[in-house]
């Protein structure tokens, strides 16, 4: 247990940084500089720093809203659901951000969550623990300015889940015929780097440069929680035929889900190479969403749990477990011709062992809680904190990511290490308000 003084005190001067950072990045209509890369959006944004990413981020926004919810500055949720509603009237998508450059491809979906956390905020329901049929029950048989968003919101999200995701004209090539499950994509059939950068997690050795080969497992675990979102709003506006409808179609994903991505002799979720008909072997965070999506079963949460061991540092959760990176190759070895395909495949990549980032480790933790498994939400909570507040005291910041091995700065990739970081930032936060009302029950 946690000594008396609380974990708001203990980390004061991580959370006044953290308070004050939010005047930097959130982006107000009538203040915003020309830039001829930017689609222009109505309402004020939040974007993930200062200095690099300077848009409005699909994913990120969604751990971004972590920090916010239940904040004075939770008014700014709002806006950015009505932006995302904006960008697919617009173009038919919610683009990875807001320039012309990303409107071939999306973000992992996280739309009918953010929907859900900004209505929960509209109507002054903010108890981490408040069971959702508490929370909406008294709004089902009235009318009121929120329901008549939520439903504006829902149909939103209906459309881009079945436009885009479901994907029924093949425009963003995810779906793949015979099979009842997604994969991340793009516009450009086959441009695996597309469908990497789609995923977010840019850039990984998960897919071994080959994306678009894989239906994966967090995709299909969030377009599961769509579903599910899809019965609850659905039951809030009092169409319980539609309810029905939503419940049938999560319970055939999960279906599926068990029957392509989990590995029984493993006791975990993998992706599944549809190309190769097998699963992958290759353990990531991407294996916990089951748990934060609800689909997984009681048995499968006991045998995941297990897994934990692969991935916890003294700093975290790594994003890959160690052991599933590739090993060293001597490239002398490797013939001329194939030399440079296979160094792609070796080459360290930001999203791999040992780097831990804030939104997966975060969705890990919120599965954990979902299933019970307090004591060991708590223990990673509280290596987070502490790891992230130690870089703070001295860099004077926060990072996008951070070394699992070291608890430091982690490499440069593909770009330098970020700092500010909206995701870690917001992920601090609510840790250290779960960590206060978890130890006080």
């Amino acid at each position: 247990m946690q000594s008396k003084t609380s974990w708001e005190n203990k980390f004061s001067d991580c959370l006044e940084y953290i308070d004050s950072y939010w005047n930097k990045i959130i982006r107000e209509h009538e203040k915003r500089k020309i830039n001829r890369r930017l689609i222009t959006i109505p309402k004020p944004y939040v974007v993930p720093n200062d200095k690099k990413f300077n848009f409005i981020f699909y994913w990120d926004s969604y751990f971004i809203f972590q920090g916010l919810n239940g904040t004075k500055r939770s008014w700014v949720m709002k806006s950015m659901i009505e932006n995302f509603m904006y960008l697919y009237e617009k173009y038919h998508l919610i683009p990875n951000f807001n320039a012309e450059s990303s409107l071939g491809r999306s973000q992992p979906p996280f739309f009918t969550s953010m929907i859900l956390e900004t209505f929960e905020n509209m109507i002054g329901v903010n108890n981490f623990f408040l069971r959702f049929e508490r929370a909406f029950s008294r709004l089902i048989k009235r009318n009121n300015p929120e329901k008549f968003w939520l439903a504006k919101a829902f149909e939103t999200a209906k459309q881009e889940y079945t436009h885009v995701w479901i994907d029924q004209q093949k425009l963003y090539h995810h779906s793949v015929s015979g099979f009842k499950l997604q994969r991340y994509g793009d516009r450009d059939l086959g441009y695996d780097h597309s469908s990497e950068l789609e995923s977010g997690w840019d850039l990984t050795s998960r897919f071994y440069n080959r994306a678009s080969n894989f239906l994966q497992i967090d995709l299909n675990s969030y377009l599961f929680k769509y579903e599910t979102d899809f019965e609850k709003i659905a039951m809030v506006l009092g169409n319980k035929k539609e309810a029905k409808h939503w419940a049938k179609t999560a319970q055939k994903r999960r279906l599926q889900i068990n029957k392509f991505m989990w590995y029984e002799k493993s006791g975990f979720f993998f992706d599944y190479s549809y190309i190769h008909k097998r699963q992958s072997s290759f353990y990531s965070l991407a294996g916990f969403i089951p748990l934060w999506a609800g689909l997984a079963s009681k048995k499968q949460a006991e045998q995941m749990v297990k897994k934990l061991l692969l991935f916890e540092t003294d700093y975290g959760l790594a994003i890959c477990a160690k052991k599933s990176l590739a090993p060293k190759i001597d490239p002398k070895k490797i013939p001329i011709r194939y030399r440079s395909a296979i160094e792609g495949v070796l080459k360290p990549k930001q999203w791999d062992y040992p780097n831990i980032w804030p939104p997966l480790e975060y969705l890990t933790v919120m599965g954990l809680l979902n299933y019970g498994y307090s004591k060991e939400a708590i223990r990673i909570m509280q290596k987070s904190v502490k790891a992230h507040a130690a870089l703070f005291r001295k860099y004077k910041t926060f990072f996008e990511k951070i070394n699992g091995e070291t608890g430091d700065k982690p490499n440069d990739f593909h770009y330098p290490t970020q700092t500010g970081f909206g995701w870690t930032n917001a992920i601090f936060y609510k840790y250290i308000k779960l960590l206060d009302n978890l130890e006080a029950q």
